[in-house]
C-alpha cells in the first residue's frame, strides 16, 4: 500500500486546519475606573444603594456597585467599566469618549463629561442627582384633609428647596387623577380641583413654598382617595427634582369619631412641678390612625413663669379611644387668684373636633381656700381601715365610726372637738370577742342613733343589715344581731345605704340587687330591728327603682326621698309618720322625678342626696351627669328641679362621677365629692333672700394639692354639728379618711375690721 497522500486530502486537510484556528488572537482591555463621593441630593447614599453606569439611548447596563459592599469604601464608590479597543467592538463594552450615564439610587447622578476616559486610566466623579442640573435640589410633601361637608377646603403642600438660590426658582406642576377625580368645579363626581401648568415660584433666596390644592366637600360615606401632584419641570431648567410626586389624601369625614379634649384644673404646687392632665376622649374607636396637633397658649397664666410651653403631635392607634397631654405647672411664691392657660388643637386628621381647644386653671391653695387639710388616717397606718366607705360621728361629737368594705371591719376613732383630730382606739370584725356571728362583709353604710346607743351597717356581701351596740361613756361596742336576705326577709340582696327616721322607730335600707327599699321596724330599747316590708322596683310607682343608692328622709318623717342610679331618677314616698297608726313607717308612692322626661335633667346617674336642714332643698349628686341639681321641696314634700352644676361649668372643674353630697350643719356650704377626678368641690350656699339655697363654686381640692396624696376615690362624708370640720372616707390606695378643717367661719373677719384667733 502506498504510504504517499494525494494532493486533493493534502489541500482538505489545510482547509480543516484553518477552520479549527481563531481569526486572530486578542486580550481583554483594561477597565476605565470611575471612583468617588456618592450623595443624594448632600445627603451621603445609605448602604445598599445600587450604582448603574448605563449607555445612553438603550439604557443597557455596563457596570454596576453597591454602596457598602466594599468595607474600605464606605460611602464612596467604584466602578470598573470594561472597555474594548479592536474590531469587531464587543457588546457591553465601552470605548474612549462614549457618551456614558451613572446613575445613584435609580436617579441620574452623572453625565460622564467628554465620554469615557482612556482604557486602563482611572477618574474621579463624585455622584449627586444635583450635579445634573443647575441650581438647588426641589422636593414636594405628601399632605392629607378632612373632605369636609360642603363647599372647599384648602390643603397646602409643602414645596422645599435643599439650599437657597441667587435668583427665583419657577416650577411647572399640574394635577393627576387617582381614585379621587378633579374637574373645573365641585360638581357631582368632583373630588377636588383641577390644575394644570400651574407656575409656583419660590423667590430668590428663600427655601420653601406652598402649593395649594382645593377639595371639594360632601357628606356621601366613601373610602379615603388620592391623587397627585405632580411636579414638571423647571423653567430655565433652574433646580432638579429630588422628588417631584406628591401624594394627596382625602379622608372621608363623614364617618369618623369625634374628639373632645375636657377642661382641667391643676393646683399651683409648693416647689418642684404639677401637672395639669388634659383628657382627650374619642366618642368612639376608628379603623385608622387618629391624630391632632396641640400647642399651649398662654392667658392670664404665662408660659416659663406659671406652665411649661407644650407642643406636639397626639395619635390614637385603631380601637384607641383615651389619651393625655401632660403640662407641666410651676410654683409661684406670690399667693394669687386663679390663672388660666388654653390647649389649642388644630389639623385633625380622621377625626372632628368638638372644639378648638381646652382650658386649663392653675389654682393657688393658699387663695381663698375653703378647707385645710388637719389630719388623715390612712390604711397604711390601721390596715382594717383599707377602703373606708363610710364614716359616722357620735351625737356629743368625740367619737368617730368609720366601715370598711375590704376589710369587713369598723374601726372606732376617739375625736378631738378642738382640733378634729382623730385617734384610732379599737377595730371590730368577726375575729372579735362576740362578733362571731355578726355580718359584716362588704360594709357600705353606718349609721347611728339620735340617742348614740346603737350602731346600724350595711354590709353588702352578706345582704345584711347588722345591729351593734354602743356604750355612751366610751363608745365600745358590741354585737347585738343582723336581719339578712332570706326566709321572710326579702329585699336586701346587696344592701348599700341605710336611713333612720327621726323619731327611731323605723330604719329603711336599700337594696341594689333587689332594686327594693326595705322597711325595718326598731325597738330604741333593744335597738332590735324587725323585717317589715321590702318595695321594689315591680311595685306599682316604683318602675324607676333601678340600683338604687342614696336615701334621707325629711325632718318631720313625712316623706323619704331616694335616688335610683340607673334609674336616672329621685323617687318620693310618703311616710306615715303617725305612730298610733297601724301602717304607721309605711311608704306610699307620691312621684318619680325622671331624667329627660317633665323637664327634668342632670340627674343621670343619680347617687347621694341631701336635705338643707331647714328642708326647704334637696341636692342630689349624679355621677353620669357629673353634676349636682336643686330641687326645692314643695306642699308635701314635692320637688321641683331650679338649678343644675355640671363639671365644665365656669369655675366647676371637679364632679366628674359626683357621688356623695353633705350640707353642712349651718347651711352655709355644700360638699360634693368626684370619685372619677378625685376632687372635693365646696360650695357656698345662700341662706336668705330670694336666692336661697342657690349655690355658687367656692373651690375644689384634687389629690395633690399641696403634696397630699389622700383623697384617691373620695366618697361619703361627715360634717361636724360645730360646723368647724368635715371628715371625707377615700377608698383609692392605701384608703384614708381625712379630716379638713372649714374655714367659713373666718369669713367673719375678711372684711379687716377684727383679727381672727388663733386656732
Amino acid at each position: 500500500m502506498s504510504r504517499t497522500i494525494p494532493a486533493f486530502m493534502q489541500i482538505l486537510l489545510a482547509l480543516l486546519l484553518c477552520l479549527a484556528l481563531p481569526a486572530r488572537a486578542s486580550i481583554d482591555a483594561p477597565s476605565h475606573i470611575y471612583y468617588g463621593s456618592a450623595t443624594l441630593f448632600g445627603v451621603p447614599a445609605p448602604a445598599n444603594t445600587v450604582v448603574e453606569a448605563r449607555f445612553p439611548g438603550s439604557g443597557e447596563v455596563v457596570a454596576r456597585y453597591v454602596i457598602g459592599s466594599s468595607s474600605h469604601m464606605g460611602n464612596s464608590y467604584r466602578i470598573d467599566v470594561p472597555m474594548d479597543q479592536v474590531e469587531p467592538r464587543v457588546a457591553g463594552r465601552a470605548r474612549p469618549g462614549d457618551p456614558l450615564n451613572i446613575y445613584l439610587g435609580g436617579q441620574l447622578a452623572a453625565e460622564v463629561p467628554g465620554g469615557v476616559g482612556a482604557v486602563g486610566a482611572t477618574t474621579r466623579l463624585d455622584l449627586d442627582p444635583q450635579n445634573t442640573g443647575t441650581g438647588p435640589a426641589i422636593r414636594i410633601e405628601d399632605g392629607s384633609i378632612n373632605e369636609g361637608q360642603g363647599g372647599i377646603t384648602n390643603l397646602d403642600l409643602d414645596v422645599s428647596l435643599n439650599t437657597s438660590a441667587g435668583q427665583e426658582v419657577k416650577v411647572l406642576l399640574e394635577t393627576r387623577n387617582g381614585t379621587a377625580n378633579g374637574g373645573a368645579s365641585c360638581t357631582a363626581g368632583v373630588d377636588f380641583l383641577q390644575i394644570s401648568n400651574r407656575l409656583l415660584v419660590i423667590p430668590a433666596g428663600t427655601t420653601s413654598a406652598t402649593v395649594r390644592v382645593q377639595i371639594c366637600g360632601d357628606t356621601a360615606v366613601e373610602p379615603d382617595e388620592q391623587f397627585t401632584v405632580e411636579l414638571l419641570s423647571t423653567v430655565g431648567n433652574f433646580g432638579v427634582f429630588e422628588r417631584s410626586t406628591a401624594t394627596v389624601t382625602i379622608q372621608d369625614d363623614d364617618n369618623v369619631p369625634t374628639l373632645e379634649v375636657a377642661d382641667v384644673r391643676a393646683g399651683e404646687p409648693p416647689v418642684g412641678t404639677s401637672v395639669a392632665r388634659f383628657v382627650a376622649r374619642l366618642s368612639r374607636s376608628h379603623t385608622r390612625t387618629v391624630s391632632l396637633q396641640y400647642a399651649t397658649q398662654g392667658a392670664s397664666a404665662q408660659p416659663g413663669s406659671d406652665f411649661v410651653a407644650a407642643s406636639g403631635t397626639l395619635s390614637f392607634d385603631p380601637g384607641e379611644t383615651v389619651k393625655t397631654i401632660d403640662v407641666g405647672i410651676l410654683p409661684d411664691a406670690a399667693v394669687e387668684p386663679d390663672e388660666t392657660f388654653r390647649l389649642q388643637l388644630s389639623n385633625p386628621v380622621s377625626v372632628v373636633l368638638a372644639r378648638a381647644f381646652a382650658t386649663a386653671t392653675i389654682v393657688d391653695p393658699a387663695h381663698d381656700p375653703a378647707l385645710v387639710q388637719e389630719d388623715a388616717q390612712t390604711g397604711a397606718m390601721l390596715p382594717d381601715l383599707a377602703q373606708p366607705s363610710a364614716i359616722v360621728l357620735s351625737p356629743d361629737g368625740l367619737h368617730a365610726y368609720a366601715a370598711s368594705d375590704s376589710r369587713n371591719a369598723v374601726v372606732h376613732f376617739q375625736r378631738n372637738p378642738a382640733s378634729g383630730a382623730l385617734s384610732p382606739v379599737s377595730s371590730y370584725t368577726t375575729a372579735t370577742a362576740g362578733f362571731q356571728q355578726a355580718k359584716l362583709k362588704g360594709l357600705q353604710d353606718i349609721r347611728i342613733s339620735a340617742d348614740g346607743a346603737f350602731l346600724y351597717v350595711a354590709a353588702l356581701r352578706d345582704n345584711a343589715v347588722t345591729v351593734l351596740s354602743r356604750d355612751v361613756a366610751t363608745g365600745a361596742l358590741g354585737f347585738v344581731h343582723s336581719v339578712a336576705q332570706g326566709g321572710t326577709v326579702s329585699g336586701l340582696e346587696e344592701v348599700v345605704r341605710l336611713a333612720l327616721s327621726p323619731d327611731g322607730a323605723q330604719l329603711y335600707a336599700l337594696g341594689r340587687k333587689s332594686n327594693a327599699i326595705v322597711t325595718l321596724s326598731r325597738d330604741p330599747a333593744t335597738g332590735q330591728l324587725a323585717f317589715v316590708r321590702a318595695q321594689n322596683k315591680d311595685a306599682p310607682g316604683l318602675l324607676r327603682l333601678i340600683r338604687p343608692s342614696g336615701i334621707v328622709l325629711s325632718s318631720d318623717g313625712a316623706q323619704v326621698y331616694v335616688t335610683a342610679r340607673d334609674g336616672n331618677a329621685v323617687i318620693v314616698l310618703d311616710r306615715n309618720a303617725s305612730a298610733g297608726d297601724p301602717d304607721f313607717g309605711k311608704l306610699t308612692v307620691k312621684a318619680s322625678y325622671v331624667d329627660g322626661l317633665a323637664g327634668i335633667s342632670g340627674i343621670r346617674g343619680a347617687f347621694g342626696l341631701a336635705l338643707s336642714p331647714n328642708g326647704q332643698q334637696l341636692y342630689v349628686a349624679a355621677g353620669t351627669d357629673h353634676s349636682v341639681v336643686r330641687f326645692d321641696r314643695g306642699t308635701g314634700g314635692s320637688l321641683v328641679q331650679r338649678q343644675v352644676w355640671k363639671h365644665g361649668d365656669p369655675g366647676l372643674h371637679g364632679l366628674r362621677g359626683a357621688h356623695s353630697v353633705v350640707v353642712a350643719p349651718n347651711g352655709k356650704e355644700v360638699f360634693v365629692t368626684g370619685a372619677e377626678d378625685d376632687s372635693l368641690t365646696v360650695f357656698d350656699r345662700a341662706t336668705g333672700g330670694a336666692q336661697a339655697g342657690s349655690l355658687s363654686v367656692h373651690r375644689t381640692l384634687f389629690k395633690g394639692d399641696g403634696g397630699l396624696n389622700h383623697l384617691s376615690i373620695p366618697g361619703q362624708m361627715a360634717a361636724s354639728g360645730d360646723d368647724r370640720y368635715l371628715y371625707v372616707t377615700a377608698s383609692g390606695g392605701d384608703g384614708a379618711i381625712i379630716t379638713y378643717r372649714r374655714l367659713s367661719l373666718d369669713q367673719l373677719f375678711r372684711d379687716g375690721f377684727e383679727t381672727p384667733p388663733a386656732n
